[in-house]
């Protein structure tokens, strides 16, 4: 299986080649959808990809009440989807199984983080555009 950040570096290269502006790509393990914005700007997401990475993971133990939000890969984290705009969640924030928390920005691909849980945001760890490593804590959601 690639790894999905693999697929998107892929998708993004087609997207270019063939002059397109959005490709979604549907599998038994997720889904993987590139677009370009107004500006030029290449944004991805990937949804289930991420659970069946952690299925083959080592299992980790929770310390903490909150759930931790960590970095599925290694980049630039952003709390908002362009400089000076609104951040995507702020402390405090209720949010929703879906809901965009913030993005990571790997080889030039801009990767939405979205919520897997519905919650109140209690903690932002990561700065705005700080490089993060992969499995880092970005956030913490307290999972009301």
């Amino acid at each position: 299986m690639k790894l999905p950040w693999e697929e998107i570096e892929e998708l993004t290269k087609y997207l270019k080649e063939k002059g397109l502006s959005e490709i979604t790509i549907e599998t038994k393990d997720g889904k993987i959808s590139v677009k370009k914005d107004e500006q030029g700007v290449v944004r991805s997401s990937a949804k289930s990809f991420q659970e069946s990475l952690q299925k083959h993971a080592e299992p980790e133990v929770q310390k903490s009440k909150y759930y931790e939000v960590t970095s599925p890969m290694v980049g630039t984290f952003y709390v908002a989807p362009t400089p000076g705009a609104e951040p995507f969640v702020k402390v405090g924030a209720k949010i929703k199984t879906g809901d965009v928390l913030c993005i990571i920005e790997a080889m030039k691909i801009m990767n939405e983080l979205p919520a897997e849980i519905n919650g109140v945001i209690t903690e932002i760890l990561a700065k705005d555009n700080q490089t993060v490593e992969y499995g880092q804590i970005l956030m913490r959601i307290d999972p009301k």
